[in-house]
């Protein structure tokens, strides 16, 4: 059975109540992964991570959202399975999304986003579509947010490890095409999304879309101490970025690479809408996140 894990702070019962009942309306058993936090990294990882006198540097929230998602990782592999179904604890969950883990078998990719977006992304034209009438398309943008995705065993195995986990923040690096670890994996999106991450802009479920997230108040001082090299630096690989992306995206056109909307499907489950008191899904609007070329 494809091993389901969600990401969960003990702080935040009501995300773990949230999820566990969303997973039992779907017929469909979860994990709860203790989600690391900034107290639990170690001195020597602050210290070469989160340095703020570093040239390259990392928030604590977000080294402790990677050693999140790599926890979840080394538990697939160490549990000997081939692919694993991984989510944050705030999202809600398509009511297609058993039927859709059925089908799994016939995906020949990776690692599969389900999660929704919030701004358009650069998609391949459809090569599959799975018998629930789910769309699988490659992508080629950089997006930020993983709050719902399927990892293989292959794919984790070149992630853990990767030191780019630690210079940068988590999901920029999962689906950067053009940058190691994330070139190195097959990868896909389903269309529609078949989960989304609630937010805190329903009355219903505006105490599970809260974050814990807090700002810790450090300000990293290297740009301040080395504008020179700083600046210099931004700008180089600002240029270099902005051209890859122009010639890539000009090349890319001709296989049929089009911006477009990746929306959550509309067939939420039971749970959810309870949790919004029987609201329509459509009343809600679709996540924050945001593209990054």
């Amino acid at each position: 059975m494809l091993p389901i894990f969600y990401i969960n702070l003990a702080s935040r019962p009501d995300r773990r109540d949230f999820m566990e009942a969303q997973l039992k309306s779907l017929g469909l058993v979860g994990t709860r992964i203790e989600a690391v936090t900034p107290a639990d990294l170690s001195a020597e990882d602050v210290d070469r991570y989160c340095n703020v006198e570093n040239p390259t540097y990392l928030r604590k929230n977000e080294l402790a959202c990677t050693k999140s998602h790599e926890r979840c990782w080394q538990t697939m592999l160490d549990m000997g399975a081939e692919h694993a179904l991984v989510f944050e604890d705030d999202v809600k969950m398509s009511a297609r999304l058993p039927a859709f883990l059925d089908a799994l078998e016939e995906i020949d990719a990776e690692l599969i986003r389900i999660d929704a977006l919030g701004s358009t992304i650069r998609v391949y034209p459809v090569h599959q579509t799975l018998p629930n009438g789910i769309a699988l398309r490659r992508f080629r943008s950089t997006t930020i947010g993983a709050a719902g995705y399927v990892i293989s065993r292959s794919a984790a195995q070149k992630f853990l490890g990767h030191p780019e986990f630690r210079v940068r923040a988590f999901d920029l690096v999962l689906y950067d095409p053009f940058e190691s670890p994330g070139s190195l994996v097959s990868r896909v999106l389903t269309e529609p999304a078949l989960c989304q991450q609630v937010g805190s802009y329903h009355e219903q479920t505006a105490g599970v879309g809260k974050s814990n997230i807090q700002a810790d108040g450090v300000r990293w001082v290297f740009p301040e101490r080395h504008p020179i090299r700083y600046w210099s630096s931004k700008f180089a690989q600002g240029f270099k970025r902005g051209l890859r992306n122009a010639v890539d995206h000009f090349v890319e056109k001709k296989k049929g690479l089009e911006r477009r909307w990746i929306l959550l499907d509309t067939e939420m489950n039971e749970a959810f809408s309870k949790a919004l008191g029987n609201s329509s899904p459509s009343d809600n609007p679709v996540a924050s996140a945001k593209e990054v070329k």
